[in-house]
């Protein structure tokens, strides 16, 4: 087993949890294969844990383990089945049956995610590393969860983009399903490109808009994608208007509704830019009490790009415009690098330099099931700040 070296002065960082081993931070890494296992020192060559090499951007690998030990089929089957047993609440539960059951490194190893759709297992690995032991892994949980069918998706880089490919491992199924979350009735698909049409960890999201939903009260939908949300609020009663630029949207949402048995005609379709569309709205009059903006963390149209840490303010304060009197702006951001202060600051300081006063009533951020560690601060990645606009 090769030995690779912190250079001095990284050691308190890794000695506080740090899990994610930084390019920079290794004496030399030039020696390093994807998949392989070291030894992690501080240079005077005391241990700090065992780790697997996982070229993925600035990440390089991941800590597995603050001892000494093999990373092998006993290694895997204890992480998978800690993680089946965390999440047995979910297993149990009537109204919902879809989750994500093992989340990187929070549940012990670093870019591999699990998700369970009604005993359907989508697999992901995100680096060339952790699919070394792919054959491993699959194995385990065929075991240990005897799934109806499994799903790879690999997320690998290469020259400078993301690759994403879906191969079905085993069962027969034909997708899309229909699974539950809460009560609700949404489909999935897992061989159907990098998105499942269904967005596990937004379900604390979709849970407090069907419960807080208030009847004869408008919902607007921005980046509204298979309209989730915009099925939570109208089991809750609001008439919803849902926009998104794809031109699947409309069949997507139709689905969604159809399952959950409401009358898709009853609310709107748009099949636009959301900036077109709020203008759009502002010009004809259109008002809401309540905005959802869900953007993506970059995307382009046309010659346009759009960078959510960068733009997410223009988004408010054209969204704010087509918003009623205290109104609600729910405001999601899943940038990794973009903490929760950093965007209730970002809020707080576009409202108020456009002349807005506000009231913050919620935060939220990933459900339980998408475990996170102290030692990789980035996991944290999603935040929910809803805001009352007076």
């Amino acid at each position: 087993m090769n030995t690779v070296q912190l250079k001095r002065g990284q050691e308190r960082a890794y000695a506080n949890g740090q899990l994610n081993i930084e390019r920079d931070d290794l004496s030399d890494d030039t020696f390093l294969k994807d998949g392989e296992i070291v030894r992690v020192t501080d240079h005077f060559g005391t241990l700090i844990g065992i780790a697997m090499i996982s070229f993925e951007q600035k990440t390089i690998g991941w800590i597995l383990s603050d001892k000494e030990e093999a990373i092998d089929r006993e290694f895997v089957a204890g992480k998978i089945a800690a993680a089946i047993e965390e999440r047995t609440p979910l297993f149990n539960q009537e109204d919902t049956n879809a989750f994500r059951l093992f989340n990187e490194i929070g549940d012990g190893l670093g870019g591999l995610a699990v998700d369970y759709y009604d005993n359907h297992l989508l697999v992901t690995f995100y680096s060339r590393g952790i699919y070394k032991i792919r054959d491993l892994i699959i194995k385990e949980l065929m075991v240990q969860l005897k799934p109806d069918s499994v799903t790879e998706q690999t997320r690998f880089s290469a020259d400078g983009r993301m690759k994403i490919e879906n191969r079905r491992v085993s069962g027969n199924v034909e997708f899309p399903i229909t699974v539950l979350e809460s009560g609700q009735r949404f489909s999935v698909h897992l061989d159907d490109g990098p998105m499942t049409r269904l967005f596990l960890d937004q379900r604390e999201t979709r849970r407090a808009l069907m419960k807080n939903a208030k009847g004869a009260h408008t919902f607007l939908n921005l980046f509204a994608y298979s309209g989730t949300f915009s099925i939570s609020a109208a089991i809750g009663g609001m008439s919803t208007t849902s926009v998104d630029l794809a031109n699947r949207t409309k069949e997507l949402i139709t689905d969604n509704f159809n399952n959950n048995s409401l009358p898709v005609e009853a609310h709107k379709i748009y099949i636009m830019e959301t900036s077109e569309f709020l203008k759009y709205a502002a010009r004809n009059n259109h008002a809401y009490d309540s905005i959802l903006i869900d953007p993506p963390s970059f995307s382009r149209y046309k010659k346009k790009v759009f960078k959510v840490d960068r733009d997410y303010p223009k988004l408010i304060l054209e969204a704010v415009k087509v918003l009623n009197r205290g109104g609600t702006l729910i405001l999601s951001q899943n940038l990794e690098s973009f903490t929760l202060n950093q965007f209730k600051k970002q809020i707080g300081n576009t409202l108020e330099k456009a002349g807005y006063s506000y009231t913050l009533e919620d935060v939220k951020g990933l459900p339980k099931d998408f475990v996170t560690v102290k030692g990789y601060k980035k996991g944290k990645y999603l935040k929910v700040v809803s805001v009352t606009v007076d």
